[in-house]
Order: C-alpha cells, then structure tokens, then sequence
C-alpha cells in the first residue's frame, strides 16, 4: 500500500512530524475546541516552564505558538527515545551473534580438549606402543596449556605449567614441558598447597610471602584429585591481577577432569615414565 511506503520512506521520525503538523493544523483552525484546550493543559502539566502553560486570556497565536512549540518538545524527546531503542537494538544485534560464538568457540576447545583425553585412553586400550602414548600425553598436556593461557588472557611468557604426582617415599614428583622460570619457588607453592585439604588452592599475592617476595611468580593456583595424591596441575603467572570470579570458573570448568584423571593408573603410569625419561 502506499501510505505503508511512504512511511518506510520517512520512518518514524517523518511520522511524528507529520503528527505535529496535523495536530498544529487542527488547532489553527478549531481553536475554540475543548478538546484541544484540554489537551494543551494536560501537555503542560508536565513542563514547569510557565510560558507553555495555557491561559485563556492570551492570543489565540500565542496559543498556538505554545502548543506546537510543546508538540515539538515531546516530539523531539519521542524522536530521541525511538532512536536510543533502534542503537541499543543494534548494539544488541550486533554483539550477541559474536558472544555465542565465543562461547560455541569455548564449548568447540573443550571438546577437542576432550578429543585429545580419548586419544590418549584410546592408545592405552589398542596397547600402542609406548613412544605413541607418550606423544598423545604430550599433546594433551600441550592442549591444557593452551586452554588456561586462553582462559587467563596470558601469552607463553608469563604463565608455566608444573604437572605433579606422589613419588617414591612421599616425595613430590615434578614434570613439565619446559622448565619453570623459579623452580624452588614452584616446589614451594605446591608443597604448601599440599597441606591444605582442598583440591584447587590458589595465592593471589604470592609476592606478599616474606621467602617468595623476589620470586617472578606472582600468582599461583593449583587443582589435583581428592584424597591421597595421585596428579596435579600447578599454574603459576608472572603478572599481578589476573584473576577474575569469570576466568576462575572456566578454569574449574576446564580442569574438573584432573580431579579423576590421577585415578587412572595406566595415565598415571605414563606421566611417572615422562618423569623418568627427563620430561
């Protein structure tokens, strides 16, 4: 119809125009009418202004200039709240495709992260040999890392990973991929965390410990399984500030299968032999 493109044409904006100009019209030529009389009251009330108040003493083109100058008042406010809702829809548009593919990117790493578990459980099953298992390890111990650094917003050089397990005699047992920047202040952190009955533990100062204050490390958290040690990851990041309530719930979501991952023996076997070879 042509009145429905027209106003396709205009938008919104030409219609409260068109609005002001029809009601103005009407009111030049029926000024007597009550019902324009009670309408440029009630528009009133709402401006303190005294000079857009109605007075039946005052010209009828004083009055008119008061009632469309409060027309175009509220035409004007309308104007602006039709817009502030088109850029906020907008705004709304436009990020929400990107942060669901975000989280789709999210939920696509934890499953190659997962990908790469049943790889390695995969080959212990088929009894691959053992340089074959022992690369699958290495490439989920490498998909780990790469998920925490993504989680954390870190680049290599300011975060290390530290695996660790229960050796001979109660000792503790390190392995890594590379070796960590302060490694008496690793071996430190995970002792204390230790001695803690929780599975995660994490210091957001670590510098605020009198024997670690020169230490690079500056943030440390820890998961490993419950009970009597069997595996654990250490984190330990050399910038301050890092953590969030956000970052620390994707990495408990991100790590929840270390709590169990030390029950499986043959796994754990396999970290004990990266051990034994030198990492």
């Amino acid at each position: 119809m042509a009145w429905k493109e027209r106003f396709k044409q205009f938008g919104v904006p030409g219609f409260i125009l068109f609005l002001i100009i029809s009601l103005f019209s009407i009111y030049l030529i029926t000024n007597d009418s009550d019902l324009l009389k009670d309408l440029h009251k009630k528009l009133s009330n709402f401006i303190t202004a005294d000079f857009f108040k109605y007075h039946e003493e005052k010209s009828p083109l004083l009055q008119a200039l008061q009632f469309i100058l409060l027309i175009l008042t509220y035409g004007l406010f309308l104007v602006g709240l039709v817009n502030a809702v088109l850029i906020i829809k907008n705004v709304i548009m436009k990020k929400t495709p990107a942060l669901l593919s975000g989280k789709a990117d999210d939920f696509d790493s934890y499953l190659d992260l997962e990908d790469k578990l049943g790889d390695v459980l995969t080959a212990f099953d088929q009894q691959s040999a053992l340089r074959i298992i022992d690369e699958k390890v290495t490439i989920f111990m490498m998909s780990k890392h790469t998920e925490i650094k993504r989680i954390f917003g870190l680049p290599e050089r300011q975060i290390e990973f530290v695996w660790y397990f229960a050796g001979k005699n109660n000792d503790i047992e390190l392995v890594y991929l590379k070796t960590p920047t302060d490694l008496e202040s690793v071996a430190k952190l995970i002792n204390s965390a230790l001695d803690m009955p929780y599975v995660r533990v994490q210091e957001s100062a670590v510098n605020s410990r009198m024997e670690l204050s020169e230490s690079p490390i500056r943030q440390f958290i820890s998961v490993r399984n419950y009970g009597q040690l069997k595996l654990g990851l250490a984190v330990f990041i050399h910038k301050d500030n890092i953590f969030t309530n956000e970052n620390l719930k994707e990495f408990t979501y991100y790590t929840s299968k270390i709590i169990l991952l030390g029950t499986n023996n043959r796994f754990l076997r396999q970290f004990k032999r990266k051990k034994n070879a030198g990492n």
